[in-house]
């Protein structure tokens, strides 16, 4: 249904035309923009989802005291995940990942030298079980490294008391 005349869709909102005026600069949908002389016309059923989509949009935002509940909400969430070591801060984690990224370099790094060595007038097939078995090595090493925790020192300081006894 179209509406012509802001006084018209005004008076289907029950407000005063210079409301029309106002939501028409955040995006009140006008039909036809008219002119001097020459009414607006406005589609009742898109003015209608407009203002209810506006509505709808005031009641979800966040007001600053959701905010504030939100993020204590958040701080306190991510303490019990620490506590439970269930989150780990990265600066805890960087050190080991360096580690365990160094580990990975060095033993690659001193890899093509030992196979080329190795390879030296092999026939494919025993090429490829080298290299299948260098990179099954790494793999392995890989899916089983672990740096040194506190209860490995623990393990080892005991390991020394035993031997002084």
């Amino acid at each position: 249904m179209r509406v012509k005349g802001q006084e018209q869709i005004a008076a289907m909102f029950g407000v005063a035309p210079k409301t029309i005026t106002e939501w028409q600069v955040l995006g009140f949908p006008v039909a036809f923009q008219g002119g001097p002389g020459v009414s607006s016309e406005y589609e009742a059923p898109e003015c209608v989802k407009w203002l209810v989509d506006r509505e709808i949009r005031k009641v979800q935002s966040e007001s600053p005291k959701d905010r504030v509940l939100r993020l204590q909400g958040d701080k306190l969430e991510k303490e019990l995940l620490e506590d439970a070591k269930l989150l780990i801060p990265a600066s805890e984690v960087e050190p080991l990942w360096a580690s365990a990224v160094l580990s990975a370099r060095e033993f690659l790094q001193g890899e093509p030298a030992r196979l080329a060595s190795l390879a030296i007038g092999m026939e494919k097939p025993a090429l490829e079980e080298l290299l299948r078995a260098s990179f099954g090595e790494f793999l392995g090493r890989l899916a089983n490294w672990r740096a040194a925790d506190d209860d490995d020192e623990d393990a080892e300081d005991q390991g020394d008391e035993d031997e002084q006894a």
